[in-house]
């Protein structure tokens, strides 16, 4: 007589171990070979044969759930598995998890299928497997598509709702979402040192303070309808702020403001190299300030920020503590100029305070090597 063995948990049982060969996109083969190198299963003697069956049926059972997890606010309400609301949380967040050296190497391109069948390079690249590459693909084309479809708001905010995610990482998705809307140019020679991390950070930046939803929009503009777009009256108001460099009495009373600042925190070297390059800097941060109107221009902010501003400053050796140091004094000490009360000027300081206090940070962040 045959044995058979039959074993079912309700609600069921999900070895969150297995589930993490199943995204890394091992098969159950290869699943069940690492597995066999387990110290808890070889201490109690587990043969092949059990833990490649275990192994099967956690498969199956992930196999099932994948389409609800793409759809998370269904998992809770499918009938087919009972999974207790903990299970359902972290079969979420872990699913939706990403490896950063996969989404950069997507960043800037276009979500299509023709992009997906193009994943092997990304996966030779990032010695990250196909079908993980592609399930990355998947996750971040899912909840770009949703957010074109949602109803406006913040965007971490409808990712969060909508997919059931962290607030760390929904934030992580809100960068990804708004790079994919505004089609940033990353894979440039010159922006390939730049990680992940880096252009995250300065998009949450972006996202903060320049678009339509944020608490520096004055205009009356609502949220807009993903959340994504920039606040277009600030983007007009900056062509205005070429007066802070074109108009002579408010550029040397700026440059001297920032000048004695900086000699008076002790940085008198500093203060020197920036009296001598005052005006190509600041020339250089405010012609990037007024193409900004422009989507090709927006395209290309963080090419124009190496090309044009960081790389100036790695000329004259300026150090990253350097530039943070300088932005940042540019920024406190612009409302102190007198001379921008002429001629209705002083209408520009919340405009320019709103976009330089943006550049100091992403400009600072994007300082290394």
């Amino acid at each position: 007589m045959e044995d058979i063995s039959v074993f079912m948990m309700d609600p069921a049982h999900v070895d969150f171990d297995v589930y993490a060969l199943w995204l890394k996109g091992l098969s159950e083969t290869e699943a069940s070979k690492l597995r066999m190198e387990d110290e808890k299963l070889i201490k109690y003697g587990a043969t092949y044969n059990v833990v490649a069956s275990d192994t099967s049926d956690h498969y199956r059972l992930f196999d099932m759930l994948a389409h609800f997890i793409q759809n998370p606010v269904m998992l809770s309400k499918q009938l087919m598995v009972q999974v207790s609301p903990g299970t359902q949380d972290e079969l979420i967040q872990k699913y939706y998890e990403f490896d950063k050296e996969v989404i950069r190497e997507i960043l800037g391109k276009k979500l299509t299928g023709r992009q997906r069948k193009d994943l092997d390079d990304v996966c030779e690249k990032t010695r990250v497997s196909l079908k993980s590459c592609r399930r990355q693909f998947d996750n971040v084309k899912n909840v770009f598509r949703a957010i074109e479809e949602s109803e406006g708001g913040s965007l971490s905010e409808n990712i969060m709702k909508i997919f059931l995610l962290s607030e760390e990482l929904a934030r992580e998705y809100a960068s990804i979402v708004f790079m994919a809307t505004h089609r940033f140019e990353t894979s440039k020679k010159r922006l390939l040192y730049l990680t992940f991390d880096d252009f995250s950070y300065c998009c949450a930046q972006m996202i903060e303070k320049w678009t339509v939803g944020t608490d520096e929009n004055g205009s009356g503009q609502d949220v807009g309808e993903t959340g994504a777009e920039f606040d277009r009256t600030f983007l007009q108001d900056l062509r205005d702020l070429k007066v802070f460099i074109n108009d002579k009495e408010i550029a040397e009373e700026h440059r001297n403001l920032v000048c004695g600042a900086l000699s008076m925190k002790g940085k008198t070297k500093l203060a020197r190299n920036v009296e001598s390059n005052f005006k190509n800097f600041c020339r250089a941060l405010l012609n990037i300030a007024a193409a900004l109107i422009h989507s090709k221009d927006m395209k290309d902010i963080f090419n124009d920020f190496v090309e044009k501003f960081i790389e100036p400053c790695k000329q004259v050796d300026w150090e990253q503590d350097d530039v943070e140091d300088f932005l940042t004094t540019l920024v406190s000490t612009c409302s102190q100029l007198e001379s921008l009360g002429k001629n209705n000027n002083e209408r520009l300081l919340p405009v320019y305070i709103r976009y330089t206090s943006v550049c100091q940070k992403c400009i600072t962040r994007m300082y290394h090597t």
